[in-house]
C-alpha cells in the first residue's frame, strides 16, 4: 500500500476542503471524507503522513481509523490528535457518526506552543495512538466542537480584513481549551500525566531527524553521531521502543520517499535513484524490489494504470 507523505501545501492542493490563510490551518468534516474514500483512485488521499498536527473529534456514533496500519475506534467524544509521525490510513463512519478534523500546520503549532510554553509540557502526545485518545464528557466536546466551526466559518471569509488574526486566535483557544481538559482530568485523577521516558526522547527525536534526512542518509552511524548516541545504544534503544531496528524503520521511510518519487509522472528512475543519494540505479533497484516486490519500473507503470 502506498503512503503519500505531504507537507501541509501538498495536502491543500489535493483536497477541496476550504482554504486557508497562509495555507496553516483547515477544517475536514465528514462530507468531504466521505467524497475522498468513494473516489479514492482520483483523490489518492489514503494513506498517508502530514506535517501537522491532526485533531480529530467524534462527536456522535462511531468513526474507525487505522492509524500506523492499526485498526482503532472512536465513539462520541473522543478526541484523537496525531502527530507527523503517524500514518493516517482508511477512515469509516457507522450510520450514525459523525465528526470533524482540525488540521494544523507545523509551524502555526509552533508558534502556539512560543507564546504558551506551557502548552508544550501538557500536549506532549506519543506517537502511540491509543495514548493519543482523550475521552470527553459533552460539554467538554460542545465547547471544542463549536470552537472547530467557528475556526470553519471564519476560514470562507476571505475578504475579511482580519480574518488571519481571527483564525489563529481560534486555533490558539481550541489548543488551550484542549490543555484545559486534560489538566482538569488531571487534577480528578481521571487519566495520568503523560511521561515521556528517555527512550521516548530519543525514539522520537531519532524518527524527526530520519524525516528530515533520510533522501540524503540512509546510515545508522549518521543518526547516532547526531543524537550523541553509539549505533549499538541508538539500535537497543530503537528497538525497545519500537520493536524494529533504526534500519528497518530508515528503510520503511526511504521506501515512502521512493514511491513518492517514482508516482511523479515527469520522474524517470535515475533522477529518484540519485535524489535518494543510491550509489547507483541498479542499488536503488535491489532495494526497491526488496521491500516491495517490485521494480522501480514496474511500480511506476502500475502507477500509471
Amino acid at each position: 500500500m502506498n503512503t503519500y507523505h505531504f507537507s501541509f501545501e501538498d495536502l491543500m492542493l489535493r483536497i477541496n476542503a476550504f482554504t486557508s490563510f497562509v495555507e496553516d490551518v483547515t477544517v475536514i468534516d465528514r462530507t468531504y471524507l466521505h467524497v475522498a474514500r468513494e473516489n479514492h483512485k482520483k483523490q489518492y488521499i489514503f494513506p498517508f503522513r502530514i506535517d501537522a498536527v491532526t485533531c480529530i473529534l467524534c462527536s456522535d456514533g462511531e468513526i474507525t481509523f487505522s492509524i500506523d496500519y492499526t485498526t482503532y475506534h472512536l465513539s462520541k467524544g473522543a478526541l484523537l490528535i496525531l502527530t507527523n509521525l503517524n500514518i493516517i490510513d482508511q477512515i469509516f463512519f457507522d450510520d450514525n457518526s459523525d465528526g470533524v478534523a482540525l488540521i494544523i500546520s507545523q509551524k502555526l503549532m509552533m508558534d502556539i506552543v512560543q507564546e504558551t510554553p506551557v502548552i508544550k509540557k501538557i500536549m506532549k502526545v506519543n506517537n502511540y495512538p491509543h495514548e493519543q485518545v482523550l475521552n470527553l464528557d459533552n460539554d467538554e466536546m460542545c465547547d471544542l466542537k463549536e470552537i472547530v466551526m467557528r475556526i470553519k466559518k471564519c476560514l470562507t471569509k476571505s475578504d475579511h480584513a482580519f480574518q488571519s488574526h481571527i483564525v489563529r486566535n481560534e486555533v490558539s483557544i481550541f489548543v488551550m481549551e484542549v490543555a484545559h481538559i486534560y489538566l482538569q482530568k488531571i487534577a480528578r485523577g481521571d487519566i495520568s500525566p503523560i511521561k515521556e521516558s528517555r527512550r521516548d526522547e530519543n525514539f522520537r527525536a531519532f524518527a524527526l531527524l530520519v524525516l528530515k534526512h533520510v533522501r540524503e542518509q540512509h546510515d545508522v552511524t549518521f543518526y547516532a553521531n547526531k543524537l550523541g548516541m553509539t549505533p549499538g545504544n541508538l539500535s537497543r534503544t530503537i528497538t525497545a521502543v519500537s520493536g524494529k531496528s533504526p534500519l528497518q524503520l530508515i528503510s520503511e521511510v526511504l521506501v515512502v520517499e521512493a514511491k513518492t518519487l517514482l508516482r511523479k509522472p515527469d520522474s524517470n528512475i535515475k533522477q529518484v535513484s540519485d535524489e535518494l543519494n543510491f550509489g547507483d540505479q541498479s542499488s536503488f533497484g535491489k532495494f526497491f524490489k526488496k521491500h516491495t516486490g517490485l521494480t522501480p519500473v514496474e511500480y511506476k507503470n502500475r502507477e500509471k494504470e
